[in-house]
């Protein structure tokens, strides 16, 4: 029997990428999205096993309608993917308070709207795979994106804890983290702070070297993050986290320990957290 996947964010970008390459490994996919008429069809001409539902990851109803529609048409979730995201550009002394919420509201609380309502099925199933997609700043701070920074910090901070709490019930947890790739996410989804287009901010200079940064990067496609999510929601993927791109290898590699998959194996074996060695 096929197995079913439901992705957030999935009309664009990485959400789209591994809906297609989920859908052409023989998955049933649920592809959600704010607007479903901005989901393209799929590729395969087998649509019976594709099915686009409108599910906004900041409504708490429109989220349980979502996993509940899915539910009803496959039978059974295998995979939730938590792709859909947001950015926002602006020094954390300038963000607003509605921004900075808005930021968390999608990033980090749609996150885990998405999850809770998924949970319940998969362990009465006892089995399931929950795949969060971060960043490479997903455990860095970056000047400027202190409010995307945020939202995935808390979010993999969450989904560490989820790590140890779901394993007992054959739930497997995996945070991907991109580099830089090219996926039209700048021009889609980065908003601006007030203060970025304000010469008179005492951060004109910072912004600048942001944009002229941005500017000059060369970037590749998303299919590699694709390629990690849907591995990752075959359950074929053993660490907890997941750093995609040559840029985003070196930063973890650079910013963290080597051995902090080992550190984290650990730390359960000896809070005996782990349902299995």
């Amino acid at each position: 029997m096929a197995r079913t996947i439901l992705i957030t964010g999935a009309s664009t970008g990485f959400g789209l990428l591994s809906a297609r390459l989920a859908h052409g490994r023989g998955w049933q996919v649920v592809a959600t999205a704010r607007r479903p008429s901005s989901v393209p069809s799929p590729e395969d001409p087998d649509e019976g096993r594709w099915l686009v539902l409108k599910l906004d990851v900041t409504d708490a109803a429109s989220v349980q309608v979502g996993v509940d529609a899915a539910l009803v048409r496959f039978g059974s979730l295998d995979a939730v993917v938590n792709n859909a995201g947001i950015g926002l550009l602006g020094a954390a002394e300038e963000v607003s308070q509605d921004d900075l919420r808005r930021q968390l509201d999608t990033n980090f609380f749609g996150a885990v709207a998405v999850t809770r309502a998924a949970l319940p099925h998969m362990r009465a199933r006892r089995r399931g795979q929950l795949v969060f997609v971060s960043s490479e700043w997903g455990r860095s701070g970056v000047p400027g994106f202190s409010s995307y920074c945020a939202s995935k910090h808390a979010l993999e901070g969450w989904a560490e804890c989820l790590h140890h709490e779901v394993l007992p019930f054959g739930i497997g947890v995996t945070v991907i983290e991109p580099g830089a790739f090219d996926t039209g996410f700048g021009q889609r989804s980065l908003s601006l702070g007030a203060g970025v287009t304000d010469p008179r901010s005492p951060y004109a200079p910072l912004y600048q070297t942001l944009r002229e940064g941005f500017s000059a990067e060369v970037k590749p496609t998303g299919e590699p993050v694709a390629e990690a999510i849907v591995r990752a929601a075959e359950g074929l993927e053993p660490r907890l986290r997941v750093p995609v791109g040559l840029d985003a290898e070196e930063w973890s590699g650079r910013r963290f320990r080597g051995d902090e998959e080992d550190f984290i194996r650990e730390l359960a074996r000896r809070h005996h957290w782990r349902a299995q060695d």
